[in-house]
């Protein structure tokens, strides 16, 4: 298993993250979207991929 400091992910993480939560606020405008796991954490190693 491969870990990557926060600088190589986290930005993509959180872009995916506002562009997914968007898509699904339109289709269900009342669901709670939370981004959650390690790349919703500042400055934590993680594999990489979005919770």
């Amino acid at each position: 298993m491969v870990f990557l400091e926060p600088e190589k992910y986290q930005q993509r993480c959180a872009q995916l993250f506002n562009s997914y939560q968007k898509d699904i606020s339109t289709l269900l405008p009342f669901a709670k979207i939370e981004h959650i796991g390690s790349s919703a954490i500042p400055n934590v190693i993680s594999k990489g991929d979005l919770d």
